[in-house]
């Protein structure tokens, strides 16, 4: 299954140089793993192991509209892929662009950290 989840760049997410802070969509990818981990097995608890192949292709400006798709790429005994794709919708002529690929390994994990079979 595939999510969605749409922002918009506003001010306190550039950097100086006037683009989006990679760590700012960096830490909302994150966030989209747990959530695509959560909504596929519900009470189970998830946390990010890695996030691998990141790249930013393309940077996003004040008032563009960022689209991010994202879902269960790969399970396995304890881990889940998660595939994030970021597109920028430009605020002025509506034109949409790749901007990020990525995966984050999420574990799932028992009460006290513990990886722990998803299946369980």
């Amino acid at each position: 299954m595939e999510y969605s989840h749409h922002m918009i760049v506003r001010q306190e997410h550039l950097n100086q140089y006037g683009n989006l802070f990679g760590g700012r969509v960096l830490a909302v990818i994150d966030e989209l793993a747990f959530i695509a981990c959560a909504r596929t097995w519900p009470g189970r608890n998830f946390v990010t192991r890695a996030v691998q192949d990141a790249e930013f292709t393309a940077p996003a400006h004040l008032g563009d509209v960022l689209e991010f798709r994202f879902g269960v790429q790969t399970v396995g005994n304890t881990s889940v892929t998660v595939r994030v794709k970021m597109l920028i919708c430009d605020s002025h002529t509506g034109a949409a662009s790749r901007s990020f690929d990525g995966a984050v390994v999420m574990v799932c994990v028992d009460d006290e950290g513990r990886p722990m079979s998803i299946q369980q």
